[in-house]
């Protein structure tokens, strides 16, 4: 049996290609805000510079969470066969468990194999509604995420409040990504599981 079957293979690589476009679209949709004077750039990390974002930084830190990230994809999908049935039917049950220092250990790989699967899904949610966001802001209309960054900074400001702000658009997305990695784990177990039953 391959390691990686078609389909999975397939994950990999459309996961890599849509990391890539909603990187680059998350980079452009946030120039086109700044330009129009609707927009500033929220997090910390990569504001500054002359039109208010740091583009080298962003695609440094970007490429850096791109390759732990698709190591960890590839790490999930090889360790599917470890993950807890537990998380596979009910895969919310993963949605609070997730502080642990080694996700490789005999402990933790049962749980950790299952939500590094939807730790993919979940940053290109954050993607997605990134640009999402930022072209509303461009165009002039009302977007999704100000109303709510108004209310946190008003209360914790600087870093603390956007990591905050993150936090709270975290709790859906992750909810998300949970339910869509238990589908995938489920249709991939039960391949697993014919084509167990089809070896000689």
């Amino acid at each position: 049996m391959q390691l990686l079957r078609s389909e999975q293979q397939w994950v990999v690589v459309g996961w890599t290609a849509t990391y890539a476009a909603l990187t680059a679209t998350d980079a452009a949709s946030t120039l086109l805000a700044l330009r129009s004077g609707r927009g500033r750039e929220a997090n910390p990390h990569v504001a500054g510079g002359e039109q208010g974002f740091d583009l080298e930084r962003f695609l440094w830190i970007n490429g850096l969470l791109f390759l732990f990230l698709l190591g960890m994809l590839i790490w999930s999908i090889l360790s599917r066969h470890r993950v807890d049935p537990v998380y596979r039917e009910r895969p919310l049950q993963a949605f609070w468990n997730w502080l642990y220092l080694n996700p490789f250990s005999d402990r933790n790989t049962p749980k950790a194999a299952f939500q590094y699967l939807a730790a993919a899904l979940l940053v290109l949610g954050f993607k997605l509604l990134a640009t999402g966001n930022n072209l509303l802001i461009a165009s002039g209309l009302q977007d999704l995420l100000t109303p709510v960054a108004r209310v946190v900074f008003r209360w914790v400001p600087g870093t603390l409040g956007y990591w905050l702000l993150i936090f709270l658009l975290f709790l859906p997305l992750w909810w998300v990504s949970l339910v869509c990695a238990g589908f995938l784990s489920r249709r991939w177990h039960a391949e697993d599981m014919g084509v167990a039953m089809r070896a000689p």
